[in-house]
This record gives structure tokens, C-alpha cells and sequence, in this order.
């Protein structure tokens, strides 16, 4: 009864009764429109009309193949729908603040070149090939002179997190998908209040989806009073628009520019097992000092000044840049980001880039598992050429519609030979890639639709050195704790099960 009462009186219960209604009164208008003024023949052909303009966009084909079943099925709510939440077109304001995002990156990036690497130089030919790639799109590049500590779990990395916030001298960043009250985020408000009253510049970023269960409405207001410069991403509104697809799944935290923290870790309690939602939460987390902190900087600074109010915005990034050069750094890394409101899928061709390369085995560590075509086809070729391909999922799901959606890639894998592991202890929520023992990738994006086409995300490519071995122990610890899930296993499913699974996937890119 507390949990029904708690969600009656939630700002998302309201939010989204409100949008329902929206629909349910779009879907009632249109049909009675339909019926009563026989329109049918036009709702036909505005249906193929629309279906056409979709399938000649630059999506993906699955995607594309969703909204025209939906559109086919039910021209004009389908066609309204699509509008709403398919079409990714940007309108004039969002237009203008977007030619400020890529003015920015041409503008700053040119700071980073007397410290950045020549990946021509530094890398392989197969690793200069991909980091060429990842230039291009983000403007990130290649450095040395930085000292990476990966952690396994979240929670050996919570107190050297606090530890790390409270050297803080001169400014922190901070931008996370998720914050929620509780052990972790009171001890760093803690933190960030008495810095902010000691004059640290203190920078705060929420995605307002992301915490619409989690925070008040308008919990920026209250930072503020802290002292705390706090914007929340793209707010969250009761009314029906496509730019509520648009999240910040970034998770990172850059203090004084020579240190960055990032990972899959967000500002709540389970995920350092303070609380137990799902099980043993499994995620990790990575501390970089040095030259290789300006990638994470320049990309928090450059979607601040695209969602922060004018008077927070930031036009000169030079104040930001490392000045400490770490004593012990081996290996080379690249971090990079994805933004939905441009036309390339960087994460994904990231990680599809990896996949090609391996020679050997490529161990992948993910939530979810909804794939396009694309991804599919890179993991059966390498399967299919003798890679050791493995992936490790959740047993104990967090949204058990995704589950179904996730479970449902696994028939075409384990098929092809695709080895799947299933964490036994609970939610595994690192997203993480292994290659042949010299590159390895940790990030926040999930291999979704919606981190791959509709989230800013963020990740780091590590070329060699400590940390890709601590990564490979880090999968193989984990293997222990899984269970593998074997073709024969998976086909004596129960057939209601089959048919959910493959309904699912008509439906898993519009989610």
C-alpha cells in the first residue's frame, strides 16, 4: 500500500498519465475522424506516404521496419506517432543551440592538439584505423601521460571517490544519469556543499528522465541554493515531444581537470550495494589522472554550455585543462561521446569496429542486449571466423521488459556458436568490451536502441597497459559467477515464451 500511495503522488505517475491521456484523446480523435467522414481511403494513403518518407531516412532498418508496421496498421495514430516520437528532426531552437554544440568543438578542441598523440604513430594499424574514426565524429583524441585505476565493483570505488572530491581545489564536474538520496549521493552533496562555500566552482548536470522517480521537481532549485551551478538535462514535461527521447545516459566526474571518474556507476546506493533492488549489482568504475582527463572535460563543458542557462555558460575551456602529469602511466587511451542529435551512431560503430578487429576472442559485459543487424552480423562473423566471442548479461533483470527483449537475441547467437553467460548473483550493469589482451573499451552505453540512436553517451578505448589486464581479470572472475546458457537449453523453452520473444522484437527499437 506505501509503494501504490508513493507512486500515486509521483511527479512520473502524473507525468505520464498525462502524455496517456494525450494519446488515448489523439488515438479516440482520429478514429472518429476516420469513421465518421470516411477516410478511410486517405488514412491509406497518408500511410503510405509516411511509410515511404521512413523508409528512405538513414535509420536503422529495424527501427525503420516498427514504425511502418505501426504506421501500416494504424495510419493516422501511427503516422501522429511517428511525428511525436520517430522523427528525429530537430526544430529552430534546438536547431540554434546545436550549431553552439559543434561551434564549441571546433572552437576548443585545436587546445588539446599540443598534448594529444598522432594515433599514426602510437597505435597499430588496426587501432590507428578505429581511432581515426572516433576523431573524426568527436574530435577526441589519443594521449599518453595518464594513469588509469579500474575498479570492479562500485563499491571499493565509492571511498576513493569521496577521497578524490575532496582534493578539489579549483572546480568539479559532475554529470549522471541517476541521482537518488541515500549513502552515496548525501555524502557527496556533503562534499560538494562545503567545497562550493569554499569557493571550488562546482558544475552539476541531472538528467531529469533519469531521476524523474528519484529526485523532486526541480531539485536544481535547491542546489542552487548550495552554491551549486545545477542544470537539469532536458527537462521532463507533461505534454507530448519528440525531444523527451533525448537523454543524458553519461556518467562522469572530472575534478580540477586532472582527474576524471566514469563508468557505469550513477549517484545511487545500489549501485555500491548499499541497497538491494536486484540482487548483487555488478558494475564498474575507472579514475583517470592526467593528459587524458581533457577528453571527458571538453564533453561535459560542451553539453553544458548546450543545456545550461546563458548566464552558466562557458566560453573559454582553457582554465580547464591537466596540469598534472601522473608519475606512472602506461598504455594509451582514447574517450570519446555520442550524441544523438547528429547522424552517426558512434558507440555502436565503436563497438562494431572492436568486434571486426579481434583476432582472437572478444568478451563483451552488457545489461541489455538488443541488437540491430548490423551488430549481429560483426558478432556471427567473428564467431563464424573463429573469435572467441562471449557476452555476459543479467540473470536478475531490472526491467523485465527489456529482459524479454534481450533474451530474445540469444536464439541467432548461441546458434552461430556466440557463448552467453548469465551473472547469477544478480544485475550486471557494466558495459564492457575486451580484445585479444591489448584493447579494451568501459563506458555507459548500454547495446540498445536507446544508447546507440537517442543518448548522449560516453566511453573510454584503452590501447594496451595495466588496465586491460585488470579488465580481463574482471571477466574472468565474473565468469565464475555466471551461468551459461547453452542452444539446447535455450530451444526447450516453454512455447509461450518463443512467441513473447519474438514479438518483442517488432517492438524493441521504439522503446
Amino acid at each position: 500500500m506505501r509503494r501504490l500511495l508513493k507512486l500515486l503522488v509521483s511527479r512520473f505517475f502524473w507525468t505520464f498519465l498525462f502524455i496517456f491521456i494525450q494519446l488515448g484523446l489523439i488515438y479516440l480523435f482520429l478514429a472518429y475522424v476516420e469513421s465518421r467522414f470516411s477516410l478511410s481511403v486517405l488514412s491509406s494513403a497518408l500511410g503510405i506516404v509516411v511509410a515511404v518518407l521512413v523508409f528512405i531516412r538513414d535509420d536503422a532498418s529495424e527501427y525503420k521496419l516498427s514504425w511502418i508496421l505501426l504506421i501500416m496498421i494504424v495510419p493516422f495514430f501511427g503516422c501522429s506517432m511517428y511525428f511525436i516520437f520517430g522523427n528525429k528532426k530537430k526544430g529552430i531552437i534546438q536547431e540554434k543551440r546545436m550549431r553552439r554544440y559543434q561551434e564549441l568543438r571546433s572552437q576548443h578542441m585545436i587546445d588539446s592538439f599540443p598534448k594529444a598523440l598522432v594515433a599514426d604513430e602510437v597505435l597499430s594499424e588496426d587501432d590507428a584505423k578505429l581511432s581515426r574514426y572516433v576523431s573524426g565524429l568527436s574530435e577526441s583524441r589519443v594521449f599518453g601521460n595518464t594513469n588509469v585505476e579500474y575498479f570492479p565493483l562500485g563499491d571499493p570505488c565509492f571511498p576513493v571517490f569521496l577521497e578524490e572530491l575532496e582534493k578539489a581545489v579549483k572546480f568539479i564536474f559532475m554529470e549522471y544519469f541517476v541521482y537518488q538520496k541515500g549513502v552515496f549521493w548525501n555524502s557527496v552533496l556533503e562534499i560538494l556543499k562545503k567545497k562550493a562555500s569554499e569557493g571550488v566552482e562546482v558544475l552539476l548536470m541531472y538528467d531529469d528522465m533519469g531521476s524523474i522517480t528519484t529526485l523532486p521537481r526541480n531539485y536544481y532549485k535547491e542546489l542552487r541554493s548550495y552554491g551549486i551551478k545545477a542544470v537539469a538535462f532536458n527537462p521532463v514535461r507533461p505534454r507530448l515531444n519528440p525531444k523527451l527521447n533525448y537523454r543524458d545516459h553519461r556518467k562522469v566526474c572530472i575534478i580540477d581537470g586532472n582527474v576524471a571518474i566514469s563508468g557505469g556507476l550513477n549517484m545511487a546506493d545500489e549501485y555500491i550495494n548499499r541497497s538491494i533492488r536486484f540482487g548483487h549489482w555488478k558494475d564498474n568504475c575507472f579514475i583517470l589522472r592526467g593528459d587524458g582527463v581533457w577528453n571527458y572535460t571538453f564533453m561535459f563543458l560542451q553539453l553544458w554550455s548546450y543545456s545550461a542557462p546563458a548566464e552558466y555558460h562557458v566560453d573559454d575551456f582553457s582554465p580547464y585543462m591537466p596540469e598534472v602529469v601522473p608519475q606512472v602511466s602506461d598504455g594509451l587511451i582514447q574517450s570519446f561521446g555520442d550524441s544523438p542529435l547528429d547522424e552517426f551512431t558512434v558507440a555502436e560503430n565503436v563497438y562494431i569496429s572492436i568486434v571486426n578487429s579481434a583476432r582472437k576472442y572478444v568478451w563483451i559485459s552488457t545489461p541489455y542486449l538488443v541488437l540491430d543487424s548490423s551488430m549481429v552480423n560483426a558478432l556471427v562473423l567473428a564467431s563464424r571466423s573463429g573469435v572467441d566471442v562471449r557476452i555476459i548479461t543479467p540473470s536478475i533483470p531490472d526491467k523485465k521488459s527489456v529482459y524479454a527483449h534481450t533474451r530474445a537475441n540469444y536464439r541467432r547467437l548461441l546458434a552461430n556458436g556466440i557463448r552467453i553467460f548469465e551473472y547469477v548473483p544478480g544485475f550486471i550493469h557494466s558495459k564492457m568490451f575486451v580484445v585479444d589482451d591489448n584493447r579494451a573499451i568501459v563506458g555507459t552505453a548500454n547495446m540498445d536502441f536507446r544508447s546507440f540512436f537517442l543518448h548522449f553517451e560516453s566511453g573510454t578505448i584503452f590501447y594496451g597497459g595495466k588496465v586491460v589486464n585488470d579488465v580481463i581479470a574482471d571477466f574472468n572472475d565474473t565468469f565464475g559467477l555466471c551461468k551459461e546458457i547453452t542452444y539446447k537449453e535455450f530451444e526447450s523453452r516453454p512455447w509461450s515464451q518463443k512467441v513473447l520473444a519474438q514479438l518483442s522484437k517488432i517492438a524493441a527499437p521504439m522503446l
